[in-house]
């Protein structure tokens, strides 16, 4: 018998390929071993970076910026911890949309790390906010860096062919002095971060304790506003409106006021710039829409309207919602024409969104409605914008009225814009007229109409109704 052929050797041979066989499916078994292993740690360290990482930036998030803020405060060595926010950055979002809004954000973090140190830290909080550790023990040096990153915000961004323009607003707050713990480090610097957005953005606040109650009143007057809206605690006023030259009553601005039952009228200079704030003017337009056509309504049933009532709109009414539309109900609600009401807007309102305003308004003046630029002069207009703006009126801001006819200044200015609004065809009214000599400087310069404390005071509708009844030029009833 051949060798080969022997049951031994068929048995080796088997046991050795079973062998081989078994060698292979263990090499294969650890080759799916290893790429498992590979696939999980590709895996955890997706994890670890969506954990710690912000997905738009790459810079650390707000869970891995407080653990790193905690890690230098347990140095015990000084910091400055700020929060920065992009003012114009939802504009930007709304406007050109949310990938060039991110990329407006990635271009923003490249400009940042340039300007940082190995030893600070850098992160994206959410939204157009960040925060930064910076390790200088010299306040100065944080300072110097603070001021690096504003200027790096007033540059334009390219964002694909279309540039934008933003700035930043910056609170700083430093340990020891402001804290001793992450939070209360973070707090107050964004509790400064606000101040700096009241005081006019592109700028900076260190913080300071007065800031932190100066919120809590805010807190609690923003909460007593959203009540007073849903408990209709507002009402409107009314200042008359007179021609300059036959001392005629030509219509009254509507102004509001808020009357808390407890705290009784607070004034509009405290509750007008949180309303726009905090986005309640939007609401509270639609409010000032509704009492003042529902007071046209009344004083047309009563054959007794004063002439045209203007009403002023916020920039964020523009700019958030649909105001032409909610002009257009309040009307048809009331079933009023369009030509009882007068729109003014802020000059400032225009400079930022000159083609957006001058949309709206073109809109308006279809329908009838009058147009007026409220505060004229203080708001840098461009005369390009001026001479194609769909406008009826300018109103003269009353810090160019306050000191006629003595300030030789306010008289060139004030002359200059009534001669140059009449030439545009734009009929002028002179704000805060308060004495005599304002009066007739005004009325031989060519003014159309004034307003003012000695014409008459803001008055509530029964007031201004008894004021209007005992003038002598009042104008005659409108029967529209």
């Amino acid at each position: 018998m051949s060798l080969f052929a022997s049951p031994l050797f068929l048995f080796s041979l088997a046991c050795t390929g079973v062998f081989c066989l078994f060698v292979a499916q263990l090499i294969r078994s650890n080759q799916v071993i290893h790429q498992r292993n590979d696939a999980l740690r590709l895996s955890q360290a997706q994890l670890e970076q969506s954990a710690h990482y912000d997905v738009v930036t790459g810079l650390p998030n707000r869970l891995l910026f407080q653990q790193r803020l905690e890690t230098a405060i347990s140095s015990g060595e000084r910091l400055g911890v700020l929060v920065l926010d992009i003012d114009g950055f939802k504009l930007v979002n709304d406007s050109l949309g949310h990938p060039l809004g991110d990329l407006l954000l990635q271009q923003t973090t490249q400009r940042f790390v340039s300007l940082l140190t190995a030893q600070d830290t850098a992160c994206r909080l959410g939204g157009d906010e960040f925060a930064f550790v910076l390790s200088c023990p010299q306040d100065e040096q944080v300072m110097a860096q603070v001021q690096g990153l504003l200027l790096a915000m007033q540059q334009p961004f390219d964002l694909k062919g279309t540039a934008a323009l933003v700035t930043g607003s910056i609170g700083v707050a430093f340990y020891p002095d402001h804290g001793h713990t992450s939070d209360s480090l973070l707090r107050h610097a964004d509790t400064a971060m606000y101040a700096a957005k009241e005081g006019g953005r592109n700028t900076y606040r260190t913080y300071h304790p007065d800031m932190t109650l100066q919120l809590q009143q805010r807190i609690f007057l923003e909460g007593a506003l959203r009540r007073a809206l849903q408990q209709n605690e507002f009402e409107l006023w009314y200042q008359p409106k007179i021609d300059l030259f036959s001392g005629r009553v030509e219509g009254a601005e509507a102004l509001l006021r808020w009357r808390d039952p407890e705290q009784g009228l607070v004034s509009p200079a405290d509750f007008i710039p949180l309303a726009e704030r905090t986005g309640l003017i939007i609401p509270l337009g639609e409010k000032v829409l509704d009492l003042a056509c529902a007071q046209l309504a009344c004083w047309r049933a009563r054959e007794c309207l004063p002439g045209p009532l203007a009403i002023n709109v916020a920039a964020l009414q523009i700019e958030r919602s649909d105001f032409v539309e909610s002009l257009s109900r309040a009307l048809r609600r009331y079933d009023l024409p369009a030509t009882l009401l007068e729109v003014e807007i802020t000059e400032s309102l225009l400079m930022e969104s000159p083609q957006h305003a001058c949309a709206i308004l073109s809109q308006l003046q279809q329908m009838g409605v009058a147009t007026a630029v409220d505060d004229f002069g203080t708001g840098y207009s461009s005369l390009a914008y001026l001479k194609v703006l769909p406008i009826d009126h300018l109103k003269i801001d009353r810090t160019f009225i306050k000191d006629l006819p003595g300030d030789d200044d306010g008289v060139a200015i004030t002359q200059s814009i009534i001669d140059l609004g009449h030439a545009l065809g734009f009929r002028i009214t002179a704000e805060g007229i308060e004495t005599h000599a304002q009066h007739a400087f005004l009325r031989n310069a060519g003014c159309d109409q004034g307003q003012g404390y000695l014409i008459g005071r803001p008055m509530p509708a029964d007031s201004f109704e008894r004021w209007l009844a005992e003038q002598p030029y009042s104008q005659q009833p409108m029967l529209l």
